[in-house]
């Protein structure tokens, strides 16, 4: 079924969860799922999973469908993919990004969600550790350990103050370390370091 950005606090009466990528199995959904399914019974709130993504006929591992079926998860919904240009409607009606992959050398839905004011929950490894600073703008867990992203999610959903402080700091953060000022100022760094180098002179 396809939701829009209108769509998904109506069918909500808590947080929104949200994962926006692809389904390959570094991307961790079978796990996400899975510790979202154990960490319900611990919500003080109903607070829906949306997953958003899974590029039409591409997928690896157990496709998110079928670990919802075999689980018995109840409130994970599969949005469908989505324009780029979509993301910040859907990102404002969102609650908390999750991103559980193990592999993510970067992580710019992190980036993208927490300039919308999201907290994060993510893998302390690679790209996204350096993007989210746990216990300040998101939870960070490590790889593959479903009792620590179930417990996330739980701190997550159940401590509302907590979620928007963490998502206010977020803000604050990805404005600051990743706005075009900051990035331009980078850039120009760089280009001038490069051509100051030897190399460039010869």
């Amino acid at each position: 079924m396809r939701y829009t950005a209108h769509s998904l606090h109506p069918f909500a009466q808590g947080p929104v969860l949200l994962y926006v990528g692809r389904f390959t199995a570094s991307k961790r959904l079978r796990l996400l799922i899975t510790a979202y399914n154990a960490a319900q019974a611990a919500f003080a709130v109903p607070a829906p999973l949306v997953l958003l993504g899974g590029f039409p006929g591409e997928w690896e591992d157990e496709h998110p469908l079928e670990t919802i079926r075999r689980t018995g998860a109840r409130d994970v919904f599969l949005a469908g993919w989505h324009d780029h240009d979509e993301l910040p409607d859907i990102f404002a009606a969102s609650d908390v990004v999750v991103l559980p992959s193990v592999q993510e050398q970067f992580g710019l839905v992190l980036v993208e969600g927490m300039a919308c004011g999201l907290p994060a929950i993510a893998i302390a490894a690679h790209g996204p550790s350096e993007i989210v600073a746990d216990g300040q703008t998101g939870w960070l867990v490590p790889p593959d350990d479903e009792q620590a992203l179930a417990a996330a999610l739980v701190a997550a959903v159940n401590d509302a103050p907590e979620r928007q402080r963490r998502g206010t700091a977020a803000y604050a953060a990805v404005r600051t370390r990743y706005g075009w000022p900051m990035l331009g100022t980078k850039f120009a760094r760089a280009y001038g370091a490069l051509l100051d180098s030897p190399q460039c002179r010869s």
